[in-house]
């Protein structure tokens, strides 16, 4: 793969002699953040995938190495969105692969099978995945209130900082003091800095989905005791077979419920897209009005609390 990278360089930059510098950077970086990706998403799963995380310090510190290089003009910035792209999608895939790899042992598939698998998997998504993006573009626009795409601009921020010699430094070291105090303190770093970027339209939902998880915890510790087992071994019980409790079996239902809705958001919005792209307009309100999407989020909020645990509900009617 290095040899279509170096090309991909050159046409990008007409810097031959970076352009194979960047290459052979490009892949030590892949490497290393493909076996972190992997490690991580074996151990707890997909959700524990740290690929933003990662994918932001290889921009930091590649785009530095421009800036040592001299190369801070477009070009430049160019090739630093296309290695952090390239770091990403390996990370990304090698989490998937060690997420299929665990799921086919449970299932008893091979190795050899499961990677041949996912390499036509990867291969089916690069022809259509080029074609979903152009669409939400032309339907949402990347970066609009419709799609805001916090994280891509993250990235542009750090690259036109650094290459463009307008990085708040202080931001940084803020930034990283900050962490290290939440690590001092035991607190979780990656919610923290979620919660500073996100848009606050995707941080209420999140914090909306906390409160009902810790409502039906609460619900649970009364009915069956401490769910703090339960707590630190979410992935042990999606895998458990034998011996599930009414209390894990609880838990068990949310996560794949929760799950089942990210999904299902993302699909729907695909499908929006589309709709809107090829012209069919099923709209009944020229402006969304507040009030329904209230009562849907209330619903769908109402469902996450009672799904769980209904059958614990409809067992106590019966008796």
């Amino acid at each position: 793969m290095t040899i279509p990278i170096f090309l991909l360089y050159i046409w990008l930059s007409n810097m031959i002699g970076i352009s194979l510098l960047m290459a052979a950077i490009t892949i030590g970086f892949a490497f290393l953040a493909s076996a972190l990706a992997g490690y991580l998403t074996g151990l707890v799963g997909s959700s524990n995938c740290p690929i933003s995380g990662v994918t932001v310090t290889v921009l930091l510190i590649v785009s530095l190495i421009m800036l040592g290089l001299g190369v801070t003009g477009p070009e430049g910035m160019a090739i630093v969105i296309f290695i952090s792209a390239v770091i990403c999608i390996g990370g990304s895939i090698s989490g998937d692969l060690l997420q299929s790899m665990a799921c086919g042992q449970m299932l008893g598939a091979t190795p050899k099978k499961l990677q041949i698998s996912m390499t036509l998997g990867v291969l089916a998504i690069s022809g259509v995945i080029g074609l979903i993006i152009a669409v939400l573009h032309e339907a949402f626009t990347i970066g609009s209130r419709q799609l805001p795409a916090p994280q891509a601009f993250l990235m542009k921020g750090i690259i036109q900082g650094v290459l463009g010699g307008e990085m708040l430094w202080p931001y940084v070291l803020v930034g990283m003091v900050l962490a290290l105090v939440l690590i001092l303190i035991n607190l979780p770093v990656l919610p923290v800095a979620i919660g500073i970027y996100l848009p606050f339209t995707l941080s209420v939902p999140i914090f909306a989905g906390g409160l009902i998880r810790l409502t039906t915890n609460r619900f649970l510790k009364k009915r069956f005791g401490s769910t703090d087992e339960e707590e630190v071994s979410d992935w042990v019980l999606a895998i458990k077979q034998k011996d599930v409790t009414p209390s894990e079996k609880t838990i068990r239902t949310g996560l794949l419920f929760t799950a089942g809705l990210v999904a299902g958001e993302a699909l729907v919005g695909v499908i929006i897209a589309v709709l809107i792209v090829i012209g069919i307009n099923l709209s009944i309100f020229p402006e969304a009005p507040w009030w329904p999407g209230l009562l849907v989020w209330g619903y769908i909020a109402a469902l996450l609390a009672y799904i769980p645990i209904r059958e614990i509900i409809n067992k106590n009617k019966t008796k």
